[in-house]
């Protein structure tokens, strides 16, 4: 069956659905349905007779491009095998299995992750008889990825040292016979100006590429699909430079320009009409993005209405944002019968996720963490599950490993592996084997050891019987093993001079217990199984049918997705815009802007922006002021909620003293 593009696709869509030759550019505004318009053209593609071997269309996520591949086969009706719907790196590692030898290498090669380069270079410092602790590792990769990438270079000052280093570093990849992540676009390149045969070929077969998310891609990306398009010409990108926020991993904003110069016979088209916001909302949007200067003008606009005001709300703190989100979503949800999944929760760095994580766990809202730290996650909360595990069921080794000495009691490596070779000999559990270690009377145990695996033993074998014996509700016996255990002191031992990080970190015990009170109350008949069951799945299982779950994430994770609802905590100078950017690289406020125009085209319906009147920073209460960027946008836009309470004579001098930094700033 024929397409019908012209009605499937509004004007703007259609033209550069229907532009097949040549080079286009095709600036898509957020939620202006470039992704239908992408599908729609390489199906019209393939019913115009461009044979799909010759189409190579490039995105950034396994998760997109196999979304693509399969939108496509829908509309054709085809199974479309040898079509290429790929990651970029993908795509690199495809051009290396077949060529790679031309390199030096053999077509097996490993691909090393960023666990294996950091061993690799540890390795390449011991063997040139460095001292391996005089090296952040860390950094030392980041560099050795920046200057492969060619995002630096190491620079007159860059020690011999360090360069001697990464030089090592490359010929231990080539010994090895493999590549990291970087060398599956760097490499491609090497091959395609040390062999031009191989990009011959590549040109040959691919007369038709597509790229989408063209501002996310980097300098070298562009070169690939610069030198397969040099002679077909058909090179078509799609992208939105108001949505380009991702300069810190690679991507680089003047590739629009060097597209606009290497293909000067372009043509342009502008996707502005939006399918996802209400008019009040990308009216914000608008009056936002035309603050930077280098950009590609354009408007969006909508059919579906100008919708409600954007809420600005004034927490007093991080307690009181958090509460008062949570219970808004809350009450949201049974009032309206919403389900979660119609809510976000957006954030501008990582920092800010637990409190607002620990504020919904305690309504039982069900969330959904990206970019930071889950509450189920904290090395905190899975110690004293798997206490709980093993208390519950005494033949989990797995849960016995973890907590046999947390905290300490001098059980190390040695007596694990004694009690190992104890379980095996006897054929039992790991349990059974402390409980035979205990009652040791070889002597070849030492008696503090044997004592120390005794009284583990009887705590786990005490705890049991009280566990089961109904006596006392269950929350109540594991609040007793938590002091029972000293996980306080545990948890001071572990960062003495932090005494907030502390206080949070049993917080968050305190309300793990407080679930098991819940669920006690409300599940009379359950046992501990059913609970512990049910931890188990916490935030691993996807969005059930009722309900799903609340999305709490970075700006950064949340470009590309869209909610009804949308929360953005923390709308206060230092957050957005970051603090680097205001006192470090004040050119990077332009990012910082686009990152805050991508957090409000993420709403639908409503928008509630969040600016504290105190912020906690270094476990410090300190005033805050609000975000800059919230001075762009029209205050008629706005339902604004003045915050109720005078401020103290000093909170008064803490705000002038903010406010001036502010001005000099923007004066300097």
């Amino acid at each position: 069956m024929a397409l019908d593009l012209k009605r499937e696709l509004n004007s703007e869509q259609y033209r550069a659905a229907t532009k097949t030759d040549g080079p286009l550019l095709v600036i898509a505004g957020a939620g202006s349905g470039k992704t239908r318009m992408l599908t729609f053209r390489i199906a019209h593609m393939l019913e115009e007779g461009i044979d799909e071997r010759s189409i190579l269309a490039l995105t950034f996520t396994n998760k997109a491009a196999a979304e693509m591949g399969e939108r496509i086969r829908d509309l054709t009706g085809k199974p479309l095998a040898k079509l290429t719907t790929s990651t970029f790196h993908s795509f690199g590692m495809g051009v290396l299995k077949q060529y790679i030898q031309h390199l030096g290498f053999r077509n097996n090669f490993t691909i090393y992750d960023a666990n294996d380069r950091m061993a690799l270079i540890k390795e390449v410092i011991t063997n040139l008889d460095y001292v391996v602790e005089s090296f952040d590792l860390w950094e030392l990769s980041s560099l050795f990825s920046d200057v492969k990438t060619g995002r630096k270079s190491f620079g007159p000052n860059a020690s011999q040292k360090i360069r001697g280093l990464y030089e090592e570093y490359e010929k231990h990849l080539k010994a090895y016979n493999a590549v990291d992540f970087d060398d599956l676009i760097t490499k491609p390149l090497d091959l395609f100006s040390s062999h031009p045969a191989v990009l011959e070929t590549l040109r040959t077969r691919y007369t038709h590429i597509l790229v989408d998310e063209f501002q996310d891609t980097s300098l070298a990306q562009y070169r690939i699909v610069e030198a397969l398009a040099r002679e077909s010409r058909n090179l078509c990108v799609v992208g939105d430079d108001d949505q380009s926020i991702y300069s810190w991993r690679g991507a680089n904003y003047e590739n629009l320009v060097m597209f606009e110069r290497d293909f000067p016979e372009r043509e342009e088209i502008k996707l502005e009409r939006n399918y996802r916001s209400t008019g009040t909302i990308l009216e914000a949007a608008n009056s936002l993005i035309v603050n930077n200067k280098q950009r590609k003008e354009k408007k969006l606009w909508t059919e579906g209405g100008r919708g409600s005001s954007i809420r600005l709300i004034h927490p007093a703190n991080d307690d009181d944002e958090a509460s008062t989100i949570a219970d808004e979503i809350m009450l949201s949800h049974k009032k309206d019968d919403r389900p979660f999944s119609d809510y976000a929760i957006l954030v501008r760095t990582n920092s800010l996720l637990d409190t607002l994580e620990t504020k919904l766990t305690e309504r039982s809202i069900p969330t959904a963490v990206t970019g930071g730290t889950s509450f189920f996650d904290r090395k905190e909360i899975r110690d004293i599950i798997s206490y709980l595990k093993v208390i519950a069921n005494q033949s989990d080794d797995i849960n016995l490993l973890r907590v046999i000495n947390t905290p300490r009691r001098g059980i190390g490596r040695t007596t694990l592996e004694r009690l190992r070779r104890v379980a095996d000999d006897h054929k039992c559990s790991l349990f059974t084997a402390t409980e035979i270690m205990a009652r040791s009377t070889d002597g070849q145990v030492r008696e503090g050891l044997r004592l120390a695996v005794a009284r583990f033993s009887a705590l786990i074998a005490d705890y049991h019987q009280e566990l089961f014996s109904g006596k006392r509700p269950k929350h109540m016996v594991l609040r007793s093993l938590v002091e029972h255990i000293d996980y306080k002191g545990h948890i001071e031992a572990e960062h003495p001079d932090n005494e907030a990080l502390v206080a949070f970190k049993m917080k968050g015990v305190s309300l793990l217990c407080d679930m098991l009170s819940r669920f006690e109350r409300e599940n009379p008949a359950a046992s501990i199984f059913d609970f512990i069951n049910r931890l188990s799945l916490a935030g691993k299982e996807g969005d059930d049918e009722e309900g799903g779950k609340v999305a709490l994430m970075t700006i950064h994770a949340a470009k590309g997705l869209e909610w009804d609802t949308v929360y953005v905590a923390g709308v206060e100078d230092r957050y957005i815009p970051h603090a680097r950017a205001i006192e470090e690289d004040p050119a990077n406020i332009d990012e910082e802007r686009r990152l805050f125009y991508v957090a409000i085209t993420r709403a639908r319906r409503s928008l509630i922006l969040s600016s504290c009147e105190n912020r906690l920073r270094n476990h410090i209460e300190t005033p805050s002021l609000p975000s800059r960027f919230l001075e762009e946008i029209p205050k008629a836009l706005f339902d604004e909620e003045d915050p109720a309470r005078e401020l103290s004579g000093d909170e008064v001098v803490d705000k002038l003293r903010l406010l001036r930094e502010r001005l000099g700033q923007r004066i300097g």
